[in-house]
């Protein structure tokens, strides 16, 4: 049974909705404009194909709440629980995630805009075919996550935790990854383009047939990381960290290895044509 009108109708004698209580609600459809849901609960309701524009949704409990095919633009979720909420096929504009718990939560194939995702915590959430650009997910907690075929453009990774996260077949394009913690994560087969991963951890990364022409990768901790074909052309390595890393047929022409440390590295069929080696370590 529907509960919209008789949300509609306590929203228009009082557009303040905090600390109530709407658990399980089926709002389905609904179109909210300018209402506080500050404290609330709202765990399980569904808002799926609803309207939500300039709602604060702050501190409020939204765990397994349902927003598929939302359009929800200018709302604060900060400090709230969205443990396994579903956003699939939503799309989201200017939100404010900061601070958020999200973890288990879907966003597959969403359309994510202007959002704010610093040091949200999305741990196993399910990102595939999400469509991501200019938001801020610096300092977030993004570990074991499947982000396969992400699409990410003009966005902030800093300092995020992306441990063991699968993001291969994804296209990066302007994506600052700086000190970035991406131990075990999967890049295989993706492509990226101006992305900086300066002092990131990529220790046992899989870069394996990744199109990456001109990554900044200087001091970057590349330790038994696997790049097998991997296309690292006009990259700068310097500094960068490759003990027992695998770089079998991966083209380094004109990287700038300079200073890089490759003991153990696999080098085999690796292409290091017009690429500068000077001081790089190659027992």
């Amino acid at each position: 049974m529907s509960n919209v009108e008789e949300i509609l109708s306590l929203s228009l004698n009082n557009p303040c909705q905090d600390g109530a209580n709407f658990e399980s609600y089926d709002l389905g459809g609904i179109s909210l404009n300018g209402i506080t849901f500050l404290y609330s609960n709202l765990s399980e309701a569904k808002l799926d194909d609803s309207e939500l524009i300039d709602i604060n949704f702050s501190q409020a409990t939204l765990t397994n709440t349902s927003f598929k095919k939302a359009r929800i633009k200018d709302v604060n979720f900060s400090g709230a629980n969205l443990t396994g909420a579903n956003f699939e096929e939503a799309t989201l504009v200017n939100c404010n995630f900061k601070n958020t718990q999200v973890e288990n939560a879907t966003f597959t194939s969403s359309s994510i805009r202007g959002c704010e995702f610093k040091a949200c915590r999305l741990s196993h959430s399910n990102l595939s075919s999400a469509k991501i650009q200019n938001s801020d997910l610096s300092f977030a907690n993004i570990m074991y996550c499947f982000a396969k075929s992400v699409e990410m453009f003009t966005s902030h990774l800093n300092g995020a935790n992306l441990r063991g996260s699968d993001f291969s077949f994804s296209k990066l394009a302007n994506i600052d990854m700086r000190s970035a913690n991406m131990k075990y994560s999967d890049f295989n087969s993706s492509t990226m383009k101006e992305v900086r991963l300066s002092f990131a951890n990529l220790m046992g990364v899989e870069f394996k047939d990744s199109f990456c022409k001109g990554l900044d990768l200087e001091e970057a901790n590349l330790e038994g990381a696997d790049l097998t074909y991997a296309n690292l052309e006009n990259s700068n390595l310097k500094n960068a960290f490759l003990l027992e890393a695998n770089l079998h047929g991966t083209n380094l022409t004109r990287a700038n290895m300079k200073d890089a440390y490759l003991v153990d590295a696999n080098i085999t069929k690796a292409l290091l044509k017009d690429a500068i080696l000077e001081n790089t370590i190659l027992e």
